[in-house]
C-alpha cells in the first residue's frame, strides 16, 4: 500500500544527505531542508520553549500570606520535593 503525503495537513521536511533516500521521501510529497537549516530551526524552537517556560515561572501562584524570600524559596523546595 503506498502512502503518499500530499494529502497531509502538516508538511513532511526531511534532512538527509543519503540520495536514494532523498528520492524515495520526495516521491512520497516531502521536502528538503539542509542540516544547518535543521539546526537554526530547532535552536529558534528551544529558544521560544525556554521563553514560555520562563514565563509561566514567573506567572506562579503567590501566596496570600506574606512570606519572606527565603521562607518562599524553602516552601518551594519542599513542594518540588527538593531538600
Amino acid at each position: 500500500m503506498a502512502t503518499s503525503l500530499s494529502n497531509r495537513r502538516d508538511q513532511i521536511y526531511v534532512a538527509t544527505s543519503d540520495q536514494t533516500e532523498q528520492r524515495v521521501i520526495f516521491g512520497k510529497g516531502a521536502l528538503r531542508i539542509s542540516a544547518r537549516e535543521l539546526e537554526i530551526e530547532m535552536e529558534e524552537i528551544q529558544r521560544n520553549i525556554s521563553k514560555k517556560v520562563k514565563e509561566i515561572q514567573e506567572q506562579r501562584a503567590f501566596s496570600k500570606i506574606h512570606l519572606s524570600e527565603e521562607v518562599a524559596e524553602i516552601f518551594e523546595k519542599w513542594r518540588r520535593g527538593l531538600k
